[in-house]
């Protein structure tokens, strides 16, 4: 029965911590702050010590969870309905750089270093502070940088050129199973896609790891390995 309860208590836990991170997850992922980053790492250690403590009541630790989460919850929703919660809660992006002159006030009150800057500036493709116009530091951590105009690569609009509208491709085979949804919004049709994978020689889709295919019917396939235990990939 100790076994039973104990696997029976992790499967609650974790049932729980699953669904709670899928409510929390696009705050806790894609805008990551220094409090979200807490709150997650909190969240996984009430999760195993509610698990790994038999003396403490499942139900306990499951308030908790959902306590702490309903607290988190709570103030997401606080900031986006507040400017001000948002500022004092979120902080607010920090000045770093302004037209190719770094703000060492800036720089103090966030209490990054050159090095970690020069770091920034290299993973967006900088490497010279004069071709700066503005960096900022995020909320999430990240800078954002802004070149100056001179130093900006050229596009097809700067020279007068125009270029073909990109299509999003979609993914519409995944080990040889066909996704619908993902064929429908290509605009073409099942029979479509069947005919052009019988014109690469391809007799069973379970050969085929992964099919790419935009509007514009540039269909890419990636067959699974073959004899040789080489990758062979068609365009």
């Amino acid at each position: 029965m100790v076994l039973v309860d104990f696997l029976l208590r992790g499967f609650i836990m974790f049932a729980l911590l699953y669904i709670l991170a899928r409510i929390l997850s696009k705050k806790l992922i894609s805008q990551l702050t220094l409090f979200d980053f807490i709150a997650g790492i909190t969240l996984g250690s009430m999760t195993s010590n509610t698990f790994l403590t038999p003396d403490l009541p499942l139900w306990h630790g499951i308030a908790a969870l959902v306590l702490f989460s309903a607290l988190v919850m709570i103030m997401d929703i606080w900031t986006i309905k507040s400017f001000r919660a948002r500022k004092w809660l979120n902080s607010e992006p920090t000045l770093l750089i302004d037209n190719g002159k770094i703000l060492e006030e800036g720089m103090a009150k966030v209490r990054f270093t050159v090095d970690e800057l020069i770091g920034e500036l290299r993973k967006s493709g900088v490497f010279h502070f004069r071709d700066v116009q503005v960096a900022v530091l995020e909320t999430d951590g990240t800078v954002s940088v802004l070149r100056k105009s001179q130093y900006t690569p050229l596009t097809q609009g700067d020279i007068g050129m125009k270029g073909n509208e990109q299509s999003f491709p979609q993914v519409v085979i995944i080990q040889g199973n066909l996704l619908p949804n993902s064929l429908a919004a290509t605009g073409y049709s099942e029979e479509w896609i069947e005919d052009k994978i019988a014109e690469r020689g391809i007799s069973d889709w379970a050969e085929i790891v992964t099919a790419q295919l935009d509007t514009e019917g540039n269909l890419y396939i990636d067959r699974s390995e073959d004899s040789l235990g080489l990758t062979r990939k068609d365009m």
